[in-house]
């Protein structure tokens, strides 16, 4: 992030000459000089009432105005810090089914052996191996199942590595990540010319200031520098506990933002962006716990007519499940955060999801809402859900 340099003062002297004037004989005594008096300018800050032992001009008349349209400038720092790398290790390997009918073998001994198919053409459908064998007939990987696959019908898979922050006291603005690559404009319209600077996805930005123009809300993340707000997944500080909440401790997921933030002893601790569930497949809004921890789960099903939506997950890792069949989760294959795209599930990069996981306790709560009002909240619109 850029930071600004601020003005520190400005002083202006005033001079005023003396002429040498002859002094004669019973002359008139000269006139009394008037003293001049400027007014000196106030040091550069937000003057919602004017002083009045100072002009607030200047860098002062800049900072008052963006103050009166809920600006923050400068920015405040953010008390955050990475997570260690280390969070991402986990003891599986991944690999992608990718042939529309792959045969399941008992041994990779002989390839007459064939015992069942992974099948239904165009399904999501991924194993995780810890063995691999190079055999007469090729190389094949065993599953967790046990059964042996052909290494001609997958392709190895490698998670993708998203980590969010760790957080040292709820901070006092919003923040967010860079979903995709943009320029920001000047100022909170599209006809504001483009600044020449590229905003890579997975920046973070503390949020200046907000503007709805239109039907787009607009997003200030530096002075002459505004995006849309499609293109950042923010986090929205709370100092409350959600209604219900009395240990002040709960996993907060902002559908709207597609981000995740915990909170302990009522202050926020971690955040991070997430994956939830996409139409129709959302993820019920409501105030749940936490009821089953699982270090790896495997997951099936298909909620489509057309059997397109089937999907079969070995080692989804870091599984909390608490509502139903929804879970919040590792994701290890795709790398959407920051965008809804899963079954119902709160879906985590790998480091992220064993943070939480490592935080959380059965018991603990999770609060899941929609502030932009889409999500369905009948009960009776869910099933049970999944990944």
């Amino acid at each position: 992030m850029r930071r600004f340099i601020n003005i520190t003062g400005l002083v202006i002297f005033l001079f005023s000459s003396l002429g040498q004037t002859s002094v004669k004989a019973q002359s008139p005594a000269p006139a009394k000089k008037e003293s001049v008096v400027g007014d000196v300018l106030c040091l550069p800050g937000v003057y919602l009432t004017k002083p009045d032992s100072c002009l607030p001009a200047g860098p002062s008349l800049v900072l008052t105005q963006l103050a009166k349209d809920g600006i923050v400038f400068p920015a405040p720092s953010l008390p955050v810090s990475k997570p260690s790398l280390e969070l991402n290790k986990i003891p599986y390997q991944y690999a992608k089914i990718t042939s529309p009918s792959a045969p399941l073998y008992s041994s990779p001994a002989t390839a007459d052996a064939r015992v069942a198919r992974f099948n239904l053409a165009g399904a999501t459908r991924y194993i995780s191996y810890t063995f691999s064998q190079q055999t007469d007939y090729g190389l094949y990987y065993q599953s967790k199942s046990g059964m042996w696959v052909d290494g001609g019908d997958v392709a190895r898979a490698s998670p993708p590595v998203f980590q969010g922050v760790v957080v040292h006291g709820t901070p006092k603005t919003q923040f967010g990540w860079i979903l995709t690559a943009t320029r920001p404009h000047t100022g909170p319209d599209f006809s504001s010319p483009e600044v020449k600077r590229d905003l890579v996805p997975g920046e973070l930005y503390a949020v200046l200031g907000i503007k709805n123009v239109g039907d787009t809300d607009w997003i200030m993340i530096g002075l002459g520098e505004w995006i849309e707000d499609r293109v950042i997944g923010r986090v929205v500080p709370t100092i409350a506990a959600p209604k219900g909440v009395e240990n002040g401790r709960w996993v907060d997921i902002n559908l709207a933002e597609q981000s995740l933030t915990v909170y302990d002893n009522s202050k926020m601790v971690f955040a991070t962006l997430v994956s939830t569930g996409t139409k129709p497949f959302y993820t019920q809004p409501g105030l749940f716990k936490i009821n089953q921890k699982k270090d790896a789960e495997t997951m099936s099903g298909d909620f489509s007519p057309d059997k397109s939506g089937y999907y079969y997950l070995e080692d989804v890792p870091w599984t909390m499940y608490f509502d139903q069949l929804r879970a919040i989760h590792g994701a290890y294959w795709h790398a959407r955060f920051g965008y809804d795209a899963s079954h119902g599930c709160v879906n985590l990069s790998i480091g992220d999801s064993r943070w939480v996981y490592d935080w959380a306790k059965v018991g603990d709560y999770v609060f899941v809402y929609d502030p932009s009002g889409q999500t369905p909240t009948d009960p009776k619109f869910y099933t049970k859900g999944g990944a």
